[in-house]
Protein backbone atom coordinates (compact mmCIF):
# COMPACT_ATOMS: atom_id res chain seq x y z
CA UNK A 1 0.00 0.00 0.00
CA UNK A 2 0.94 3.23 -0.95
CA UNK A 3 0.27 6.83 1.41
CA UNK A 4 -0.25 9.21 -1.48
CA UNK A 5 -0.20 13.35 -0.08
CA UNK A 6 -1.95 15.70 -2.62
CA UNK A 7 -0.94 19.95 -1.97
CA UNK A 8 -2.62 21.87 -4.21
CA UNK A 9 -3.58 25.78 -4.39
CA UNK A 10 -7.36 26.02 -3.17
CA UNK A 11 -8.36 27.82 -6.51
CA UNK A 12 -8.07 24.15 -7.85
CA UNK A 13 -9.65 22.53 -5.62
CA UNK A 14 -13.21 21.83 -7.63
CA UNK A 15 -10.87 20.58 -10.78
CA UNK A 16 -9.00 18.04 -7.90
CA UNK A 17 -11.79 16.61 -6.38
CA UNK A 18 -13.73 15.91 -9.70
CA UNK A 19 -10.48 14.40 -11.25
CA UNK A 20 -9.76 12.10 -8.24
CA UNK A 21 -14.07 11.11 -7.99
CA UNK A 22 -13.62 10.06 -11.33
CA UNK A 23 -10.87 7.50 -11.03
CA UNK A 24 -13.04 6.54 -7.58
CA UNK A 25 -10.93 7.75 -5.07
CA UNK A 26 -13.66 7.94 -2.47
CA UNK A 27 -11.44 7.93 1.15
CA UNK A 28 -9.18 10.16 2.00
CA UNK A 29 -8.66 12.80 4.83
CA UNK A 30 -7.92 17.18 3.74
CA UNK A 31 -5.78 19.44 5.76
CA UNK A 32 -7.47 22.95 4.43
CA UNK A 33 -5.16 26.05 4.58
CA UNK A 34 -2.06 24.17 4.24
CA UNK A 35 0.86 26.79 4.15
CA UNK A 36 4.39 26.58 1.92
CA UNK A 37 6.37 27.54 -0.87
CA UNK A 38 6.66 25.54 -4.40
CA UNK A 39 8.70 25.48 -7.12
CA UNK A 40 5.94 27.07 -9.98
CA UNK A 41 3.21 28.06 -7.56
CA UNK A 42 5.01 30.76 -5.38
CA UNK A 43 5.03 30.94 -1.44
CA UNK A 44 1.73 30.69 -0.44
CA UNK A 45 1.78 31.82 3.53
CA UNK A 46 -1.32 33.19 3.68
CA UNK A 47 -0.29 37.20 4.61
CA UNK A 48 -0.47 40.59 2.97
CA UNK A 49 2.93 40.06 1.34
CA UNK A 50 2.39 36.20 1.02
CA UNK A 51 -1.09 35.35 -0.41
CA UNK A 52 -2.67 32.66 -0.91
CA UNK A 53 -2.88 28.83 0.69
CA UNK A 54 -3.48 25.28 -0.02
CA UNK A 55 -5.08 22.18 0.50
CA UNK A 56 -3.44 18.42 1.10
CA UNK A 57 -5.19 15.05 0.86
CA UNK A 58 -3.86 12.42 2.43
CA UNK A 59 -5.00 8.90 0.59
CA UNK A 60 -3.95 5.47 1.65
CA UNK A 61 -4.26 3.23 -1.54
CA UNK A 62 -3.03 0.36 -3.17
CA UNK A 63 -0.18 0.42 -5.76
CA UNK A 64 -2.56 0.24 -8.78
CA UNK A 65 -4.94 3.17 -7.72
CA UNK A 66 -1.94 5.22 -6.75
CA UNK A 67 -0.89 4.71 -10.29
CA UNK A 68 -3.91 5.90 -11.67
CA UNK A 69 -3.62 9.26 -9.27
CA UNK A 70 -0.51 10.09 -10.11
CA UNK A 71 -1.74 9.92 -14.19
CA UNK A 72 -4.50 11.64 -13.28
CA UNK A 73 -2.15 14.24 -11.61
CA UNK A 74 0.13 14.01 -14.12
CA UNK A 75 -3.16 15.01 -16.88
CA UNK A 76 -3.87 18.21 -14.49
CA UNK A 77 -0.58 19.25 -14.48
CA UNK A 78 0.04 19.27 -18.08
CA UNK A 79 -2.85 22.06 -18.10
CA UNK A 80 -0.73 25.28 -18.14
CA UNK A 81 -3.72 27.08 -16.07
CA UNK A 82 -4.00 24.13 -13.28
CA UNK A 83 0.19 24.08 -13.38
CA UNK A 84 1.00 27.56 -12.99
CA UNK A 85 -1.76 27.37 -9.58
CA UNK A 86 0.08 24.88 -8.42
CA UNK A 87 -0.18 20.84 -7.37
CA UNK A 88 2.31 18.07 -6.18
CA UNK A 89 1.82 15.19 -5.32
CA UNK A 90 4.43 12.98 -2.91
CA UNK A 91 3.85 8.81 -2.46
CA UNK A 92 5.01 7.11 0.68
CA UNK A 93 5.11 3.83 1.68
CA UNK A 94 2.73 2.76 4.35
CA UNK A 95 3.31 -0.43 6.72
CA UNK A 96 -0.07 -0.67 8.20
CA UNK A 97 -3.22 0.80 8.75
CA UNK A 98 -5.73 0.09 11.85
Amino acid sequence: MKLVLIVYNVAIEEEVMESLKEIGVENYTKWDRVLGKGKTSGTHLDTDVWPGVNHMLAIAVEDEKKDKIMARVRELKSKEVLRREGIGVFVLPLEEMI
